[in-house]
């Protein structure tokens, strides 16, 4: 009888110590992955530029302006040389070669941590995102009121898809769609004629800092300047506004979310379970 009570214990514990595991795995948390405690003396008197992206081994990747670095669980370490000019922005391409914009170069990183020319582009400080099959070039600082998104290909061919009023904050390729933010606007590019629709717009005021895309549940993430949405089939949902302003990036069923004035970096895990479109 006790042997038999026992084993019916050891059974409980068992299946109890499973759906607290299960249920961890699908409960909303926030991880701190960095702040300015952790960062040594001489990163702390640097400026992280308003970019972030996740390497093919899977690391946080940051930049300084001249240096660019990749965040794990054991700290921070420089990736590659560093540049003999600013870095703009940077990101991975669908192949894993980091692709980074300095002054009015397109450049890459070789296997010696050189960033290489490959072409001379047509303004500088442009923004970088990735496309499956393309790069995609966009201004974000001009004279005049022109600004221009690109796609550039292998082979250093670009065209020229757009011509907007304002200046180009974010470009998302999603499934067969592109999003960008404009202002304080979420606009869908058609494919065909290449003309701009409103997805989904916010006060004048609270203009767009990032967009970022969970491929899994088809939800693309926005943060204003003010709070975080999330957009899926058309129905904008309010996410957060505890990091408002910050610059996010969507990665392993977790949204990652960089201040570069503060240096912190938050995650937060299992995110879509939380969200009711």
């Amino acid at each position: 009888m006790k042997k038999a009570i026992a084993y019916i214990l050891s059974i409980f514990c068992l299946l109890f110590t499973q759906a607290t595991i299960a249920q961890q795995k699908n409960t909303l948390r926030y991880e701190i992955m960095l702040n300015s405690n952790m960062l040594e003396p001489s990163l702390k008197k640097d400026h992280f530029i308003s970019c972030i992206d996740i390497s093919p081994n899977k690391y946080i990747t940051l930049s300084t302006g001249h240096k660019i670095y990749i965040l794990g669980w054991g700290g921070i370490t420089q990736f590659g040389k560093e540049a003999d000019s600013t870095i703009s922005s940077y990101a991975f391409a669908s192949d894993g070669l980091l692709m980074a914009v300095k002054n009015r170069e397109l450049c890459y990183m070789n296997e010696k941590g050189n960033l290489v020319t490959l072409v001379k582009l047509p303004n500088a400080s442009m923004g970088i995102a990735e496309g499956r099959e393309v790069m995609y070039l966009f201004d974000q600082k001009r004279n005049d009121k022109e600004y221009k998104l690109y796609a550039f290909a292998k082979g250093g061919k670009y065209k020229q898809l757009l011509v907007s009023p304002k200046p180009v904050i974010s470009v998302i390729e999603m499934t067969d769609s592109l999003y960008l933010a404009i202002g304080s606007g979420v606009f869908s590019l058609s494919p065909k004629d290449y003309k701009l629709n409103l997805v989904a717009g916010f006060q004048k005021e609270s203009e767009i800092k990032s967009m970022t895309f969970d491929p899994v549940n088809n939800i693309l993430y926005v943060a204003s300047r003010d709070a975080i949405y999330a957009l899926k089939n058309g129905n904008l949902v309010y996410v957060t506004s505890d990091f408002g302003g910050g610059i996010i990036k969507y990665f392993s069923n977790g949204l990652i979310i960089f201040n570069p004035e503060t240096c912190d970096i938050i995650r937060i895990v299992n995110i879509d379970k939380s969200i009711i479109f």
